[in-house]
């Protein structure tokens, strides 16, 4: 984690430099670091990955329910980082449109959980 802290503060420094010098270039540079930290967290994402695999199997729960759960992570992530950027030009009202969108897709990805989760209850009652 030392290394992308020290490289997120390099970045930071680069981008803030250019700022005052050019500007146009200031974006594209905002991007390419952003796309630089990512990756150095792709190791992490890998193990949690494992991680999560590994409990799924352990507790029995289907591999359908891990995949669902994996894909609403993701897609929070990465609706998360798309905001950030287009904040980063500005556009902070089409931000917030992604971010509703990507919790109406986060929530119809989710549908079959809570169809299980019914069905559980149901069960119960029942």
């Amino acid at each position: 984690m030392i290394k992308t802290v020290i490289i997120t503060i390099i970045c930071a420094i680069i981008i803030i430099y250019l700022k005052n010098i050019n500007s146009e270039f200031t974006i594209l540079c905002s991007i390419l670091a952003g796309i630089i930290v990512l990756y150095s967290a792709f190791n992490y994402v890998a193990e949690l990955a494992n991680f999560i695999t590994y409990i799924a199997e352990f507790t029995g729960i289907s591999m359908e329910m891990y995949n669902i759960i994996f894909k609403i992570t993701a897609i929070g992530f990465l609706v998360e980082f798309g905001a950030g950027v287009i904040e980063d030009f500005g556009l902070i009202s089409l931000a917030n449109k992604l971010v509703f969108v990507g919790k109406i897709t986060i929530l119809v990805i989710s549908l079959p959980v809570f169809y299980s989760l019914f069905n559980l209850v149901l069960g119960l009652i029942k």
